[in-house]
C-alpha cells in the first residue's frame, strides 16, 4: 500500500537564517587594536605557534582597468578563515583618492559563514605597521646579547627594546602610520623623515609632531643620518634603492616593507649581503622580495648555508644575530597578518556588544 501524503516525511525543520555580518568601519578597528596591542597580537600569534607564515596561501593579482590592479589574500586559521579584496590604483592619489581600497571578509571556520566586513585599508595601515614594528623590537632586542648569550625566557614573554634614532622613508599613509606604531612602541627619541619631494617630507614631520613623535625633516645628507641611526624603516614605493648600503652601520635594523614584486627594491644589494635577514616567509619572500631577488637568485637563496629566518623564528626566539652585522627585515605583506588581527578585533567587537 503507497503511504498518503501525510505519511511521507518532511523537509524537517528550516534552519535558522544566519545572522547578518558585522561590519566594523576603519573608526571602530583603529578602537578595537590600538598599536601596540596589534604588535602584541602578531608576536603572541607566531610565539605559540598559531600560524606558520609558510602555510600561508600564495596572494592573487589581477589587472584592473587603467592601471589598477586587484589583489586577494586568502587565508585560514583554526577557528576563522578570510580573505582581503583590494584594489591598488597608483593614480588615484593625484585625485584625491586612496591607492589601496577594500573589504575584509571574516567567515567561521566550521561553518564557513561569513561573520563580519572589515574595511581593508584601515586593516592593511594597522597590520603593515605592526608588523614592521613588532620585527624591529625583536631584531633590536635580539641585538642588545651577542651570539649566544640571550636570555632564556618563555616564548610568551614579549621582548622590551628601544630605538633612539630613527630615519623613516617615505611620507604617504604608510610613513605616517609606521611613524605613530614605532613611537608608540619603541619610544624613539629622534625620528628623521626623508623623501624626494621636501613639502611632503615637512607635512609628514609636522603632522607626527602634532600627535606628540619626535619627528623632524632629515638635514642635508641622507647618508649621515642612515649612518647615526639605530633604526631605519623603509616605506616607498620606489623601484630602485633609496641609500648606500655602506651608510649602514653595523649594529643598525632595517626594515623595508614598501614595496613587492621582483623587479621592485627599496635595499642595495650589498646591505642585503652582509646582513643578519629575516623575512615574513620565506616562501613569499622567493616570490615577491625585489629587495631579496635582486641580491641573489631564488636558487642562490636556497642553497646559501645559512637559511631565512622568518618572523615564526623572529618571534619563538630561534632567530640570534651575528655581532658585527646589521640586521634587515624585508617584508611584502601576507594574508595571515590580516587574519590574525581581524580575528582579535572581532573577539573584542563581540565582547562589547550588549547581550540580546
Amino acid at each position: 500500500m503507497s503511504p498518503t501524503a501525510s505519511d511521507r516525511p518532511g523537509p524537517g525543520p528550516t534552519p535558522p537564517a544566519p545572522a547578518a555580518p558585522a561590519y566594523l568601519d576603519a573608526a571602530t578597528l583603529a578602537r578595537l587594536i590600538d598599536a601596540p596591542r596589534a604588535v602584541d597580537v602578531l608576536a603572541r600569534a607566531l610565539a605559540a605557534g598559531e600560524v606558520d607564515p609558510e602555510d600561508d596561501t600564495p596572494r592573487l593579482f589581477a589587472p584592473a582597468r587603467a592601471g589598477a590592479e586587484f589583489l586577494m589574500m586568502p587565508s585560514a586559521g583554526r577557528s576563522t578563515a578570510g580573505v582581503k579584496v583590494l584594489t591598488l590604483t597608483p593614480g588615484n592619489p593625484r585625485a584625491g583618492h586612496p591607492t589601496v581600497q577594500g573589504l575584509y571578509i571574516l567567515f567561521d571556520a566550521d561553518t564557513m559563514a561569513p561573520v563580519a566586513l572589515v574595511e581593508a585599508a584601515e586593516l592593511t595601515l594597522i597590520r603593515t605597521s605592526a608588523t614592521t614594528v613588532m620585527a624591529a623590537r625583536h631584531l633590536l632586542a635580539a641585538k642588545r646579547h651577542p651570539a649566544g648569550e640571550a636570555p632564556e625566557r618563555p616564548t610568551t614573554d614579549l621582548p622590551t627594546a628601544t630605538a633612539r634614532r630613527v630615519v623613516v622613508f617615505g611620507t604617504g599613509p604608510q610613513a605616517r602610520r609606521h611613524i605613530s606604531c614605532l613611537t608608540a612602541v619603541l619610544a624613539p627619541e629622534d625620528i628623521a623623515v626623508a623623501g624626494r619631494r621636501p613639502e611632503a617630507v615637512e607635512a609628514v614631520a609636522a603632522q607626527a609632531r602634532a600627535d606628540g613623535a619626535p619627528a623632524r625633516p632629515a638635514r642635508g645628507d641622507v647618508a649621515a643620518e642612515v649612518a647615526a641611526a639605530d633604526l631605519v624603516i623603509c616605506v616607498t614605493s620606489s623601484p630602485t634603492p633609496l641609500f648606500d648600503g655602506a651608510a649602514v652601520a653595523d649594529d643598525a635594523v632595517v626594515c623595508a616593507v614598501g614595496v613587492h614584486g621582483p623587479g621592485k627594491r627599496e635595499l642595495p644589494a650589498d646591505l642585503i649581503l652582509r646582513s643578519d635577514l629575516v623575512v615574513e616567509g620565506r616562501a613569499s619572500a622567493m616570490r615577491e622580495s625585489g629587495n631579496l631577488l635582486a641580491a641573489r637568485t631564488a636558487q642562490q637563496w636556497a642553497e646559501d648555508p645559512r637559511p631565512l629566518a622568518n618572523l615564526a623564528d623572529l618571534a619563538a626566539g630561534r632567530f640570534t644575530p651575528r655581532p658585527g652585522c646589521p640586521a634587515v627585515f624585508s617584508g611584502v605583506g601576507m594574508a595571515w597578518e590580516d587574519l590574525v588581527l581581524v580575528t582579535h578585533a572581532h573577539h573584542q567587537y563581540r565582547r562589547s556588544r550588549p547581550a540580546p
